[in-house]
């Protein structure tokens, strides 16, 4: 039985592996916990998706300064980086449940320590990537990365399961509650992570020219550069919806609380189970993977905008977080297994500020907007215009088409 399981999941032979993605797993439970909770409380407190989406901001916004998260990722030890940052993400979320358990909490007070919370995630997530690539061989790359992947994006579905009836009973201290336990439990299983990694810097004092490194390699290879682009359009389009969910439970579905943990619940439910049966399918058929979960993520929002109801709802957010997950990760496994080690955390860096720091600012647009035009439309348009992009990529003269084929990346 053990064997079985490895031959299918390779990467969990490692030791350091499993303690790193053990911790990576628990470090997103609570991010998400946390994003559930803030939208939650904002929302209760201001009654206003443009709120909800200015909070969403400060979380992702500091994701633009991830490139410089990634030079400090290619300086240092990133082992002792992930630990640092992870006590830091506690010792924020420890703050959020003292303001909301002594009853003091403001949207003000939210959204600054949101905004904090981001700059340590822009530090910490650039280095956990870039440590990733050293625990496993490089034929086992691709599975921790779709592993590492799956538990990213599936922990949308504990965060809803776990803090979903404590939101409706206790309160969102008892969201932030658990979001400081699995803070916790992230920082533990980090510290038994003995693999030593670090990047080809050497001085951090030419910062602009360390970052032009990495921005160079991009620029070098005209696939990745493509690949950066169609996830900045998937971000931008498809993923930036947070903000618009507590407002769309409450106006469309009339379940203001019910209903916004029950879709969030179904997104992550759906990245859970796309991500599990990617990590576990064979390569051959990833090139085609992307193509078609690209598609599916642009449909998806379009259905959402035609549910008026929870099933039709629930039903379109699974479908949501399955697709958009599904393509994060193929997009983050090509990457991975073609970028240089000496290099990875500046251009995984630039990776993460292409993917957060453009949620964040779409994010905030979406949550101003829902409140004037509703959020059906602004689920309907940029989802239509994503599929239209993915098409286009499919039959334009560009180097994608190669990569949907053959499912690799040419290395630059």
């Amino acid at each position: 039985m053990a064997d079985r399981f490895f031959r299918r999941l390779p990467a969990t032979r490692h030791r350091d592996f499993r303690a790193l993605w053990g911790g990576t797993t628990c470090s997103s439970i609570s991010l998400w916990t946390l994003l559930l909770g803030n939208a939650w409380i904002v929302y209760r407190l201001s009654d206003s998706s443009f709120w909800v989406g200015v909070s969403t901001f400060a979380s992702m916004s500091p994701f633009l300064l991830a490139p410089f998260g990634g030079v400090i990722a290619d300086r240092f030890e990133r082992r002792v980086l992930v630990r640092v940052t992870r006590v830091g993400a506690f010792a924020t979320t420890c703050s959020l449940l003292a303001l909301a358990a002594t009853d003091v909490i403001e949207v003000w007070m939210v959204v600054a320590v949101a905004f904090v919370q981001g700059v340590v995630r822009a530090i910490e997530i650039p280095s956990d990537q870039a440590l990733l690539a050293n625990v496993v061989p490089p034929e086992d790359l691709a599975n921790a990365v779709s592993l590492t992947t799956m538990t990213q994006q599936g922990s949308r579905a504990v965060g809803p399961l776990l803090s979903g009836p404590l939101l409706a009973t206790i309160g969102v201290e008892g969201a932030y509650g658990i979001a400081a336990l699995f803070a916790l439990l992230a920082f533990t299983s980090m510290s038994r992570v003995q693999t030593s990694s670090r990047g080809g810097i050497s001085h951090l004092g030419d910062v602009l020219r360390n970052l032009g490194d990495g921005i160079a390699y991009v620029r070098g290879s005209r696939p990745v550069a493509l690949i950066f682009l169609l996830v900045v359009a998937h971000c931008s389009l498809t993923m930036s919806f947070d903000a618009m969910l507590p407002g769309f439970a409450e106006t469309e579905l009339h379940r203001p609380s019910g209903g916004f943990t029950m879709m969030t619940f179904g997104v992550g439910a759906g990245a859970l189970v796309g991500t599990f049966l990617l990590a576990i399918s064979t390569g051959s058929r990833r090139g085609g993977l992307l193509l078609w979960t690209g598609l599916a993520s642009g449909l998806s929002p379009m259905m959402m905008s035609m549910s008026m109801s929870m099933a039709p709802a629930v039903v379109s957010s699974i479908l949501m977080g399955a697709s958009q997950a599904m393509f994060m990760a193929l997009t983050a496994v090509l990457l991975q297994e073609v970028i240089p080690d000496e290099v990875r955390g500046r251009v995984m860096s630039l990776y993460l500020m292409a993917a957060g720091g453009i949620m964040a600012f779409a994010n905030l647009g979406f949550g101003s907007m829902a409140d004037a035009l509703g959020a059906p439309i602004l689920f309907l348009v940029p989802g239509a215009a994503f599929t239209v992009i993915v098409l286009a990529s499919r039959v334009v003269g560009t180097r994608l088409p190669a990569v949907y084929r053959t499912g690799v990346v040419p290395a630059a």
